[in-house]
């Protein structure tokens, strides 16, 4: 592209444009960016047999199309109650060549002019909205001047079309890889919020103050976990909130007395097992698996600290991997590293817990490492 990208999205760069797999960056990502970048062009969507375009302009999007029969305007239509299955049959029997569906409805008299702006304009929604059920699929924008052939046009803000098709998907589905993780702190952006956002969604955006972590806001929102989770994605792909940074817990501080890597490490085992066997306890072995991928993560994101680091079978992790992944950092930095990392872990898995059990099992364990 033309326009500056973001780092994030330098491997999708080709060309005039950008291509890639929507499982390595989402929709909301790719719309938001658009919007920001004010591109023109054309975001070209495929999954399986279904092909769908969105013909954007400064920004917004114009037009839409999609290769579905149930896509099309006469079925949606039909489907919404606009016309009667025989105007439908009517209006398909009367198409003459070069004359489009919508327009011979207008003529037929089962559609005003007026009727047929809005039923373009709710079928261009609707494509949009579907494509953001695909877990999987290709994307292609490619920047260019737009085709003028379609006389009817919209005109829509992709910061709406986004919050509305976030909350379209399932808040406990594959969405969930793209949650913001627990110790992220975030904060808002300056000026009013955007008008399209619902209250419950208001509520949690006065929960962003820069100070609480994702986690505490989960906590304190009315609306349980994967839902303010949901929000907050909303909230982060259409910019009206950002990461600000991490949120620094003080909680090692009163488990690691020690300066020794071995004792650091020695410390967090002990926490790490009592969390697997509260888990063990309330779940049963599903624990094991549980913590894993959270550990999983990890191993991606600090290798630094858990470069083939492994759950071992009481729930603590091996101190001799972690003393050998410190060693190839100057003595001075180890203990910090360490620390550091050790902190994510344990977050991650009272985040698990949370996720997996509740709240109140959280603060249950939060309870019981600070009183040991």
């Amino acid at each position: 592209m033309t326009t500056t990208v973001p780092k994030r999205f330098e491997p999708f760069v080709v060309p005039g444009g950008l291509k890639g797999q929507l499982s390595q960056l989402p929709l909301p990502e790719i719309l938001q960016h658009l919007r920001l970048a004010q591109a023109t062009g054309i975001l070209t969507l495929v999954s399986g047999g279904a092909r769908k375009a969105l013909y954007i302009k400064d920004g917004r999007v114009v037009f839409a199309s999609s290769n579905l029969p149930n896509d099309r305007l006469g079925e949606i239509l039909l489907r919404e109650g606009k016309i009667t299955v025989e105007e439908y049959e009517d209006s398909i029997k009367a198409i003459s060549k070069g004359k489009r569906q919508g327009k011979v409805l207008v003529e037929m008299g089962a559609l005003s002019p007026k009727d047929l702006w809005e039923g373009v304009q709710f079928q261009v929604k609707e494509i949009v909205y579907s494509t953001f059920q695909w877990d999987e699929g290709q994307f292609h924008f490619e920047e260019s001047t737009l085709p003028e052939k379609e006389r009817i046009t919209v005109d829509l803000d992709l910061l709406d079309l986004i919050l509305v098709g976030i909350r379209r998907v399932d808040a406990g589905g594959p969405l969930q890889t793209r949650y913001p993780d627990g110790d992220l702190l975030l904060e808002r952006l300056t000026g009013p919020p955007p008008a399209a956002l619902e209250p419950y969604e208001l509520h949690v955006l006065n929960l962003v103050d820069g100070e609480r972590s994702v986690l505490e806001i989960c906590r304190e929102s009315e609306i349980g976990d994967n839902e303010t989770l949901k929000v907050l994605y909303a909230l982060l792909c259409t910019g009206v909130a950002r990461v600000k940074g991490k949120k620094v817990y003080t909680l090692d501080q009163d488990f690691v007395p020690e300066d020794s890597l071995h004792s650091v490490a020695g410390s967090f085992n002990q926490m790490y097992g009592y969390v697997f066997r509260y888990m063990v306890r309330e779940v049963g072995p599903i624990a094991e698996n549980v913590l894993e991928k959270y550990l999983g993560g990890l191993r991606e994101s600090r290798k630094d600290v858990f470069a083939t680091v492994r759950l071992q079978k009481d729930g603590t992790i091996d101190s001799t991997i972690l003393e050998r992944n410190m060693n190839r950092f100057p003595e001075e930095q180890r203990r910090g590293l360490l620390v550091d990392g050790l902190n994510e872990l344990l977050y991650a898995e009272l985040l698990a817990v949370k996720r997996t059990l509740g709240a109140e099992h959280e603060a249950a364990i939060v309870k019981a490492l600070k009183d040991r």
